[in-house]
């Protein structure tokens, strides 16, 4: 299981990095509410003059990692959002690509760890266990990941529309050829 958290935890940290404000805001259909969507609605014939009875949706019972993933995203607080998103920036820093544009140091990186360990021990072994469990027995390690993978979002959004960082994202338009991009979009 320290294996999947891991894993967990750096998709995690992947999806924050690869994510915008407008991914972010998409709202998230869940298994269920898609599984509903796609089963074909028995057809009764009405009697001849009645009026026909309006077709009601099966309830379906909420799965376990959609339980997880609530309980996750419900138990975070607005602080654990921010160790968490700490904890990706610290990770994502390591990357060659990146290291060398920011500095932190092995104290610091030990106070991220620690911080981001017990929001994590805290949500999984108090405020999630219930859930975190039976996820556990019906689909393993991945509903570990896939609910790490939306608490990840629901911190990334937090971060994505504090006014400094949007600001600062939109200094990219800056730079863009706008009118490149609509001439490849009418472009034959």
């Amino acid at each position: 299981m320290n294996i999947s958290i891991s894993s967990g935890l750096i998709s995690l940290a992947a999806l924050i990095a690869a994510s915008g404000p407008a991914l972010a805001a998409q709202p998230q259909a869940t298994a269920a509410s898609q599984a509903s969507q796609s089963q074909p609605k028995p057809q009764s014939k009405p009697k001849p003059q009645s009026k026909p009875k309006p077709q009601s949706k099966p309830v379906l019972p909420v799965r376990a990692q959609d339980a997880l993933t609530r309980c996750l995203i419900e138990s975070t607080s607005p602080d654990d959002k921010r160790v968490l998103v700490k904890w990706v920036f610290s990770v994502i820093a390591q990357h060659p690509d990146i290291s060398t544009m920011t500095r932190i140091d092995a104290a610091q990186r030990t106070m991220i760890d620690r911080d981001a360990a017990n929001v994590l021990e805290q949500l999984l072994a108090d405020q999630c266990a219930a859930p975190l469990r039976v996820a556990m027995k019906q689909s393993g390690s991945d509903a570990i990941d896939k609910s790490f993978q939306a608490l990840g979002t629901s911190a990334a959004t937090d971060m994505l529309q504090n006014p400094q960082v949007v600001s600062s994202g939109a200094g990219l338009m800056k730079h863009l050829d706008m009118q490149r991009i609509l001439l490849a979009l009418i472009a034959p």
